[in-house]
């Protein structure tokens, strides 16, 4: 009996330990974002001073507050390659949001000139709310003759995701309505577009659009729901 205690003690306690060494396993979709996949470098998110450590140490590797939309930082993230070499900052509050890129060059961080000179993507974008205009047998000088102008509600600019290292698919999402110069609160019809590019960068970190597409209703409506 003594030996027959001892030994169901002894399961008892091998059991409890298996148990609370165990990891229990992450829930589905739980991924630690500002870690990057290979583990090296960490997203530190704050309103004022974002910031990219080296991983599990307090050592900046990389200021991300100096950005020239402001500080705009609440509900900034950060989008990792999938070979850590690039990320995408994403950033931006009010009616303007914006993306910053970034190349690691060696041990060190270089921010990538986006957007281009032409500001291509905004130029797609522009050119979409120009011809529903040029359909309603309007355009801007026309407006400005009716006391009206184009005003922007928003711009945004986002990076989805990394399809690859050299890959990245950008949402962009313009907003304007026509609003009244004498009666600023009083707007008429409003045009804008969402469009999907997909970026493919070099060695050197320049890139170019290799693919754009024009979002129906529905696409927008179920990419807001993945997010």
């Amino acid at each position: 009996m003594k030996y027959s205690l001892i030994f169901v003690l002894a399961v008892a306690c091998v059991i409890t330990c298996l148990f609370s060494n165990a990891q229990e396993p992450t829930p589905p979709g739980e991924t630690n974002a500002t870690v990057s996949p290979d583990k090296k470098w960490e997203y530190e998110p704050d309103d004022s001073a974002p910031k990219i450590l080296k991983a599990g140490t307090n050592e900046v590797a990389l200021d991300l507050s100096d950005q020239p939309a402001g500080n705009g930082f609440s509900s900034a993230t950060v989008v990792w390659s999938p070979d850590s070499k690039r990320f995408a900052f994403n950033y931006g509050q009010g009616r303007t949001h914006a993306i910053s890129f970034y190349q690691l060059r060696g041990n060190e961080w270089n921010v990538l000139k986006f957007p281009d000179d032409d500001d291509k993507i905004y130029q797609r974008a522009d050119a979409i709310v120009v011809r529903q205009l040029k359909r309603q047998g309007l355009f801007e000088k026309k407006l400005d003759r009716q006391g009206k102008y184009l005003r922007l509600i928003w711009w945004t600019v986002k990076v989805d995701r990394w399809v690859d290292p050299n890959t990245a698919i950008v949402y962009a999402s313009l907003r304007q309505v026509a609003a009244r110069r004498d009666a600023p609160g009083e707007m008429d019809d409003g045009y804008g577009t969402d469009l999907l590019f997909t970026l493919k960068f070099d060695e050197t970190g320049n890139w170019k659009i290799i693919k754009s597409h024009e979002m129906s209703e529905k696409e927008v409506e179920q990419r807001e729901k993945e997010q």
